[in-house]
């Protein structure tokens, strides 16, 4: 009886400290949760749009009624202006020089940096003017990418088709965190300018959701850090294995037992 009774206790220790507790895995906690309808226009996130640097990589493609002229401005005699791969697309980008110009095609040096994508747009579209009466510019970033690294199941660098991304979506991105991550500490790595910046984040706290780090920039790395005991968790030691040492040591117990008694 006295046996089964440390089996029975011995277990129950192993699946209780094998569980983390559900509090410190809930995201954005707090009281400031409400109803959509009570805060309609309430708050605002505060996030800023992303400026042009040096290295980037911009997709430009003019399009108007004149074709013939257009497709010149494009560039389009190259195929490798046509998108279908990442690859293609970086080779039919234009990468931003470091004085922060491009080269476009007849029309020269356009500077860039420090502008807004739209700024951008608007800026090529006036330089082509002169080329085209009416015309449509598009500008988008290939360089849209973020990476997420540490305790997430599924590390890696990600591509981004939309047109912004929050801190909460880039680690679901990576297969969320997993049960040893720190959810208090999420480490932001951003290069603004030449001064990388690395902020903490709490994701435990729903006020980030306010905080001009919670909308992602491209370029951004997120490191989600272990929890400091993360090698003293037995829900790293295999179940298997523990129950074949636990069983081992009562069965020298019980030997051992049986021999002084006997004598």
């Amino acid at each position: 009886m006295k046996i089964n009774n440390i089996y029975l206790f011995v277990i129950i220790a192993l699946l209780v400290s094998s569980c983390v507790p559900i509090k410190k895995q809930i995201y954005l906690q707090g009281e400031i949760a409400k109803e959509l309808k009570d805060i309609e226009d309430a708050y605002k996130p505060n996030k800023s749009d992303y400026l042009i640097k040096p290295n980037d990589n911009l997709y430009i493609r003019v399009t108007s009624p004149d074709e013939r002229t257009s497709s010149f401005l494009n560039n389009e005699t190259n195929s490798s202006n046509r998108i279908e791969t990442p690859m293609s697309g970086y080779l039919a980008g234009y990468r931003v020089n470091p004085d922060g110009s491009i080269d476009y095609p007849f029309v020269g040096k356009i500077y860039v940096a420090g502008l807004t994508l739209e700024k951008v747009r608007k800026k090529i579209e006036l330089a082509v003017s002169k080329y085209l009466e009416q015309s449509n510019v598009t500008v988008k970033l290939l360089n849209d990418n973020i990476t997420v690294t540490g305790e997430v199941h599924n590390p890696g660098r990600f591509t981004l088709y939309a047109e912004e991304i929050n801190i909460l979506e880039a680690i679901s991105l990576a297969g969320d965190m997993t049960d040893f991550a720190n959810r208090k500490k999420v480490r932001l790595i951003r290069k603004d300018g030449d001064t990388p910046q690395m902020i903490i984040i709490n994701t435990l706290d729903d006020n980030i959701m306010f905080s001009p780090y919670f909308y992602l920039k491209p370029g951004d790395i997120v490191y989600v850090e272990p929890r400091r005991l993360k090698s003293w968790q037995l829900s790293a030691i295999p179940i298997g294995l523990a129950l074949t040492v636990l069983n081992t040591a009562i069965l020298v117990y019980t030997f051992y037992l049986t021999q002084f008694t006997n004598n």
